[in-house]
């Protein structure tokens, strides 16, 4: 039988208990060792005993655990210890809770697959754990040395991902982060060069805090150099790369034909290639003039813009099933235009590559692109809207969907993140092997004690498991 849940995470009796609850780690870290000089031994071994059943299996009862209980602790040592001087003594009183270690409960929770033994045995109880490819709901189910246990993953991730927000309280986050994107953005459009420099300043100083060492963290010889330089050009390469993309993106067919007739003037008489020079430069000048001189007359003095669109549609037209939408002129002259602005469209997109890469940029044109690229978000509909529709639209540089709730059929926070002080807690035991990519875990063998250091996870001191030791071997007396 289950032991009820009664305060269990309890700031004012402060017990430690096998969980990764913040309330517990507070606990862990506010309890101090009791004073055993002023206790008789039997309040000594009472004390010991409260204090360890409190973490070993304080979901089991007392009468269930005295009858898991074993007198005789198991523990290696050195062959040869009696030849070697300062040997570290063997913390046998350690294992007096090693039983609890072969339950599948607590193998499931030392192998960092659930948040505490109560949630594990939920898991177990609810058929999500599987011993050697069956599935076991006995969370007392004794392993065997070479078992492999499982896990299902999204339990798992449930367990050590970080809670997640209520819509009202995801609400609130975005709404902050809404009103803070615009106000910077409003910011950088009334004087962007300001806000760049003070990025770039930001930037320095916390390239200051790590300069001179390396990835692993050691201090290397030239600690006085700066990355400040490869940093921001870092990003400008990145802000020119993106403005690159935009302009090829809106160029095509249609929009080269257009420029190549829009940059005649009308009614123009003296027509060469030195027109097409400034749109397409040296090498392709020719080319373009080359275009227009094959246009009809009809077509090069058009002057409206939608009896433009329409003769560039005839000659270059649009495909929806492999079939022609609309008009098309179908004539040899007409396909040899079409075949020729082809090359000219894959020529000037690889010019305007080229014209990025190799001509560097001022800095005014880049703090310019910058600041163009920046675009305000829409307000966030009141939260009465939102609760009736049960979402709402969110798309910031650093989030995509609601805080939190990027999955809302999740039960953990999304994306994952692991939940709150979930380094403290790990800790893996020598006689499991984990794998985490899979969720699957080799029981290697029964923990064991060996010269200074047992493979039973305990916070207590062994002087505490001593006492609590004495405590089950005479029954309490």
């Amino acid at each position: 039988m289950t032991r009820r849940v009664q305060n269990l995470n309890s700031l004012v009796r402060g017990r430690i208990r096998p969980s990764m609850n913040k309330y517990n780690l507070f606990n862990l870290y506010k309890k101090s060792k009791p004073n055993f000089r002023i206790m008789t031994l039997y309040q000594q071994k009472w004390a010991s005993k409260q204090e360890t059943r409190a973490y070993h299996g304080e979901h089991i009862k007392e009468n269930r655990w005295q009858t898991l209980f074993e007198k005789k602790l198991e523990g290696v040592a050195q062959l040869d210890a009696s030849l070697k001087g300062n040997v570290p003594s063997t913390p046998m009183v350690l294992q007096t809770f090693a039983p609890l270690e072969k339950r599948l409960d607590y193998v499931i929770f030392r192998s960092l697959f659930a948040s505490s033994v109560r949630q594990a045995k939920k898991f177990i109880l609810n058929g999500h754990v599987k011993v050697n490819d069956v599935v076991i709901k006995h969370p007392s189910f004794t392993l065997s040395p070479g078992d492999v246990y499982s896990v299902d993953p999204e339990r798992v991730l449930e367990a050590l991902g970080a809670k997640k927000p209520s819509l009202k309280e995801a609400y609130k986050v975005d709404k902050f982060q809404v009103i803070k994107w615009q106000e910077y953005v409003n910011e950088v459009k009334e004087n962007p060069r300001k806000v760049w420099e003070k990025k770039l300043e930001k930037q320095k100083k916390i390239n200051s805090l790590y300069s001179g060492y390396n990835v692993e963290g050691i201090l290397t010889e030239n600690s006085n150099r700066s990355n400040d330089d490869a940093e921001r050009k870092k990003n400008m390469q990145d802000l020119k790369i993106k403005k690159m993309k935009e302009i090829q993106n809106s160029i095509d067919r249609k929009s080269v034909l257009k420029d190549i007739i829009k940059t005649v003037p009308p009614k123009s008489t003296n027509i060469n290639a030195d027109l097409f020079k400034e749109k397409f430069g040296d090498k392709l000048s020719a080319k373009a003039f080359s275009i227009y001189q094959q246009l009809p007359a009809n077509i090069v003095n058009i002057e409206l813009d939608k009896d433009l669109h329409n003769e560039i549609n005839k000659i270059i037209p649009t495909y929806k099933d492999g079939k022609v939408i609309g008009e098309i002129y179908d004539d040899s002259n007409f396909k040899k235009i079409r075949s020729q602005i082809s090359e000219l469209h894959t020529e000037y997109l690889e010019k305007i590559r080229q014209d990025f890469t190799e001509k560097p940029l001022a800095q005014d044109e880049l703090i310019k692109m910058w600041s163009e690229g920046l675009k305000k978000h829409s307000p966030l509909p009141p939260l009465s809207e939102v609760e009736e529709k049960g979402g709402y639209y969110l798309r910031l540089p650093w989030q995509r969907g609601m805080y939190g709730l990027q999955n809302p059929s999740k039960s953990y926070f999304t994306p994952w993140k692991p939940r709150q002080f979930l380094p403290v807690f790990s800790i893996l035991p020598k006689h499991l092997e984990i794998s985490f990519s899979t969720c699957h875990g080799v029981y290697l063998r029964d923990p064991v004690a060996r010269p200074g250091e047992s493979e039973v996870i305990s916070p207590f001191d062994e002087d505490i498991h001593e006492r609590s030791y004495m405590y089950y071997l005479k029954n309490g007396m």
